[in-house]
């Protein structure tokens, strides 16, 4: 197949991002891309309706069903025959997809000013389905969408001529991006080190905000892998 050449112009710029649930990604040039949380916007319209859909309605109709049944209609009733029931289903589907075009809207966005911007992108590798069998995480993991976000940055970087580079994310927030040590979690466990944000390096004593440090790890493993 023909196509035109899409390569976009070489910038000589690097970037590494580190995957977060209060933030989309954060850059290690110390920005921030936040998640948008587009079902604030419609949950109590998408609640309620949810509610009809596996409550009343669908009740009701279970119940007219069991009764066509009972009584040996020739004809029993099917849920596609209950209109309530129907209306419910399509204004849930149609809240939940207004949900889903807005957040790949706001990716696809984000990965094309990345792709334009830097030539080496380079992004911890995360085991996504491992980490939703967190039910605690689940949630807000899916909502993030960093699957899709890898996927979309991969296919534009091959696109555009670019690279995207994944690396292992071991240690990449319990090492100083300034001097390369290790910190070893400050002594503390696993869920307490969870809780601290930023934290001073033992060694060099520069104060590191722990997101963007461990963006500039993971951007630091990449381009000694490229």
């Amino acid at each position: 197949v023909e196509s035109e050449n899409q390569t976009l112009p070489k910038t000589s710029k690097y970037i590494g991002g580190d995957l977060g649930l209060k933030s989309l990604l954060n850059l290690s040039d110390g920005c921030k891309e936040p998640i948008n949380h587009f079902e604030d916007k419609y949950r109590k319209k998408l609640y309620r309706w949810e509610e009809k859909l596996r409550s009343r309605r669908f009740l009701k109709a279970q119940q007219e069903i069991a009764w066509d049944h009972h009584n040996k209609v020739l004809v029993p009733r099917q849920l596609d025959d209950f209109k309530n029931y129907q209306k419910a289903r399509i204004m849930v589907a149609k809240y939940r997809q207004k949900i889903a075009n807005q957040r790949l809207d706001q990716l696809q966005k984000f990965t094309t000013k990345l792709v334009k911007k830097y030539d080496i992108i380079v992004l911890e590798k995360l085991n996504t389905k491992g980490m939703m069998k967190n039910h605690h995480l689940a949630r807000a993991i899916a909502n993030a969408s960093w699957s899709k976000l890898v996927d979309i940055l991969q296919y534009k970087c091959d696109w555009y001529g670019k690279k995207l580079i994944q690396v292992n994310p071991s240690y990449t927030s319990q090492i100083c991006a300034n001097c390369g040590k290790n910190n070893h979690r400050l002594g503390l466990n696993k869920s307490e080190w969870l809780a601290v944000r930023e934290w001073d390096c033992p060694n060099c004593g520069k104060h590191l905000d722990r997101d963007i440090n461990a963006a500039q790890v993971i951007l630091q493993k990449g381009l000694a892998i490229r």
